[in-house]
């Protein structure tokens, strides 16, 4: 049977029962793309403007074919331009380890800012390699061995310039944040679009009710924008024209898309 790939399905084999090995990829997927909405919360990128990658560096590679095969997905999902499966975190992270203050403060006592250098001098992403294999780290501070496990320490993830990161159980989800003004352009008309379609819910329309759209501004990037992805808005709006003038008896609206002001006319079409 052809597998589903919608995030909200639960996944059955032919004979009815729950597809184990899919609904593992299911949860896998989920992971991913909620991790990225996570990056890009923290790197305070607005959900539609477009990113230009986001790079997936699983744990386990043995789901990573189909993951590639439903790409488009996690792009739609994740509104970024190409979606790539990385090998090693370390390209894009660093990993910040510090020592549990309050649990390790009885046991090392006066060792702790000795303990607290040698942690940052050390290399994160070594330490937790070190970890995961043996259950333990050693460190020498003044003079003398301190074997710390997971429990003592406290890791923070931190993205590169021009990167935003999140981790999970079973993968690290990095976005590109690097805007182009291409990029930006498209994500200034996905913005534009919300709010021509909040005022068709403000006029009463119909879900299936097309309209004429116009648009006063001197904003020359917005106008480029609007030239450059007139055909996207139009269909997103089922708007039968756009134009940079008044359309109808519609007085107007003054509103601002991020920081372009504009004056919205919206009248719909008598069908």
């Amino acid at each position: 049977a052809a597998e589903s790939v919608h995030l909200c399905d639960y996944p059955l084999s032919e004979s009815g029962r729950v597809d184990e090995r899919l609904l593992e990829r299911m949860a896998l997927m989920r992971e991913i793309t909620s991790l990225g909405r996570s990056a890009r919360m923290e790197a305070k990128q607005k959900v539609r403007q477009p990113l230009p990658r986001v790079e997936v560096i699983l744990a386990d590679a043995k789901h990573r074919d189909w993951l590639e095969s439903h790409a488009d997905l996690i792009r739609t999902e994740l509104n970024v331009k190409e979606v790539k499966f990385a090998l090693d975190a370390a390209d894009y992270i660093t990993y910040q380890v510090q020592p549990d203050f309050k649990r390790l403060g009885p046991r090392i006592g006066p060792r702790m800012p000795g303990l607290k250098k040698a942690l940052q001098q050390a290399d994160g992403g070594g330490l937790l390699a070190e970890l995961a294999g043996s259950g333990s780290i050693h460190l020498d501070v003044d003079g003398e061995a301190i074997e710390l496990g997971r429990e003592d320490l406290q890791v923070r993830l931190q993205a590169k310039d021009g990167w935003a990161a999140a981790e999970g159980d079973q993968c690290v989800v990095v976005l590109s944040t690097e805007l182009t003004d291409t990029l930006v352009r498209e994500g200034l008309v996905r913005d534009l679009v919300r709010v021509i379609q909040d005022r068709r819910k403000d006029l009463g329309c119909a879900f299936t009710d097309r309209i004429q759209v116009g648009i006063l501004t001197e904003s020359k990037p917005l106008r480029a924008a609007l030239d450059e992805h007139r055909e996207y808005l139009v269909a997103e709006t089922l708007s039968q024209s756009l134009t940079f003038d008044t359309v109808g008896k519609d007085s107007g609206i003054d509103v601002a898309v991020r920081e372009h002001a504009l004056t919205l006319f919206v009248e719909v079409v008598d069908s």
